[in-house]
């Protein structure tokens, strides 16, 4: 849909809005699958200048020419990169990580703040029993 709304000179959203509201679905899954392939081209282009640049890189180590064969991995590393996030093997979006720790003191203190709430302490003790067997299971 972008590369329409590029086309049409509009934002996403407004083509993505009108193809809710007015589009049939058939005519909205030929317009997925024409973005699809659109961006298989892309794929399918960088795949070709890969091994254009692969070529020169070869050249240029047979000649012994180092800045071009540098140059040449600079370039590919890049179109790596590139390669990488169109095909969803890799992403600029933050990642959280989040580290359990089962550590006795971390439990006795949780569940020495839920004192009050002697239902939500019970439920939280037996969660964490429950883990902590099924990952030493």
């Amino acid at each position: 849909m972008s590369a329409a709304a590029k086309r049409i000179g509009c934002d996403k959203a407004s083509i993505s809005r009108h193809m809710e509201n007015h589009v049939s679905e058939k005519v909205a899954k030929a317009a997925d699958a024409l973005e699809l392939q659109e961006g298989l081209n892309v794929v399918n282009a960088l795949t070709e200048s890969r091994q254009r640049l692969l070529s020169i890189y070869d050249e240029a180590r047979e000649n012994k020419d180092l800045r071009s064969a540098i140059a040449a991995l600079q370039t590919e590393v890049s179109q790596l990169s590139l390669m990488g996030k169109l095909t969803g093997a890799f992403s600029d979006q933050p990642q959280v990580n989040v580290v359990v720790n089962h550590d006795d003191r971390v439990m006795a203190v949780i569940l020495h703040v839920l004192e009050p709430y002697p239902d939500i302490r019970m439920a939280l003790s037996d969660a964490l029993d429950q883990l902590a067997a099924d990952e030493y299971a």
